[in-house]
C-alpha cells in the first residue's frame, strides 16, 4: 500500500465508525444540501484523526496532493474537512505550485463556503505569503468572475494582520465593491473588518470612497469600525 493510500484508509477507518445519521440531517440542511455528511462533530473528528494519523509515514507533497484528492472525492463532507486539517499541518512542506494544483481544482469541486474558506486558512494564505509568485494566481482567480475563486482571492491575506498588503487588498475589493453576490460581498466585508484591527482609518477611507459598497460588505466593515471607535462607517 502506498503512503497516500495508507493515510486515506486510516482516515476513513477512523471516521466511518463515528457516523451518526441523526446528527447528519441538520448538517446537510445547514449546508443547503451541497453534500452529505457523516454526522461527526469537529472536536470528535479531529480527535479521531489525530489517533489515526499517529505513527503513519510522513507524506510527501505528492502524497498530500493524492490524499487530498482522494478525500475530496468521498461523498461525505467530513473527509474534506480532514483533508484541510492535514494540509494545514503540512503546509510548510508544500511548494507554492500546490495552490494551482491541486488546490484550485478542489476549490471548484462541489464548492461551498466551508471548503473554500477551509482551504484558504489551511493552505492558500500561508503558501502565497511564503511564495509571493503565487500572487499572480490570486489575480488570475480574481479576474475569473467565479464567486468561489474571487472569494478565495479576496480573502487570501486574512490573518496576516500588519503584514497585509493593503494596496493589493483594496484593489481586489474595489472591482467587486458593489457586487451583490452574497459570498463575494461577505468576503470583502470580512477582509475589511479584519483590517480595522490595526488600520481603521484605511478602512474608513475605502468605505467613504465607495458609496455603492454592498450592504453586506458595508455592514461587516461597520462592525469593525465601531469596535475600533472610528464611527459608523
Amino acid at each position: 500500500m502506498t503512503v497516500a493510500a495508507e493515510w486515506v484508509t486510516a482516515t476513513r477507518g477512523a471516521l466511518l465508525p463515528l457516523a451518526d445519521p441523526t446528527r447528519a440531517v441538520p448538517m446537510v440542511a445547514y449546508m443547503k444540501g451541497v453534500s452529505s455528511f457523516l454526522g461527526i462533530t469537529s472536536p470528535e473528528r479531529r480527535a479521531a484523526q489525530r489517533r489515526a494519523w499517529s505513527g503513519l509515514a510522513a507524506p510527501s507533497a505528492g502524497d498530500l496532493a493524492e490524499i487530498s484528492r482522494a478525500l475530496w472525492a468521498m461523498p461525505e463532507r467530513e473527509y474534506r474537512y480532514a483533508a484541510c486539517d492535514l494540509l494545514g499541518r503540512q503546509v510548510r512542506h508544500l511548494p507554492g505550485s500546490f495552490v494551482e494544483d491541486p488546490v484550485e481544482a478542489l476549490l471548484l469541486d462541489r464548492p461551498w463556503w466551508d471548503t473554500v474558506d477551509g482551504l484558504g486558512t489551511a493552505v492558500i494564505t500561508t503558501l502565497v505569503a511564503v511564495h509571493p509568485e503565487q500572487v499572480e494566481t490570486m489575480w488570475r482567480w480574481w479576474d475569473t468572475g467565479d464567486r468561489w475563486l474571487v472569494r478565495a482571492a479576496i480573502q487570501h491575506q486574512r490573518g496576516l494582520r500588519a503584514d497585509t498588503d493593503l494596496e493589493r487588498l483594496f484593489a481586489m475589493c474595489d472591482r467587486y465593491a458593489a457586487d451583490r453576490e452574497f459570498f463575494v460581498a461577505k468576503a470583502i466585508g470580512w477582509a475589511l473588518r479584519d483590517v480595522t484591527r490595526w488600520d481603521p482609518r484605511a478602512v474608513q477611507a475605502f468605505v467613504d470612497a465607495h458609496p455603492g459598497l454592498s450592504a453586506v460588505a458595508r455592514r461587516e466593515a461597520r462592525r469593525g469600525l465601531e469596535r475600533a471607535g472610528s464611527g459608523p462607517g
